[in-house]
């Protein structure tokens, strides 16, 4: 091996090592960070199905209070009149 050769890999050896530490800091936090999102992601995903249900039983009861009316209005208001 030339002295060339062997003074290019002693010298790119340390660098790749010298970035690679740093490098591998920043991909662990980025990974805490995408960790902390997902947590979120599940939290509101959570949080919007329980609005989800919340307003599914908002619904059954203003239709069941919709239905009273109807039947109401059939047994109290006089049917309409036809003009002919």
């Amino acid at each position: 091996m030339r002295s060339d050769t062997k003074w290019i890999i002693g010298t790119i050896i340390p660098a790749i090592l010298v970035v690679a530490g740093p490098l591998s800091v920043q991909i662990t936090g980025v990974n805490v960070q995408i960790d902390d999102l997902n947590s979120r992601l599940e939290r509101l995903e959570t949080d919007v199905r329980g609005m989800d249900a919340g307003l599914r039983g908002a619904e059954v009861a203003f239709a069941r209070v919709d239905q009273r009316l109807e039947t109401l209005e059939r047994a109290l208001l006089p049917a309409p009149t036809s003009e002919s």
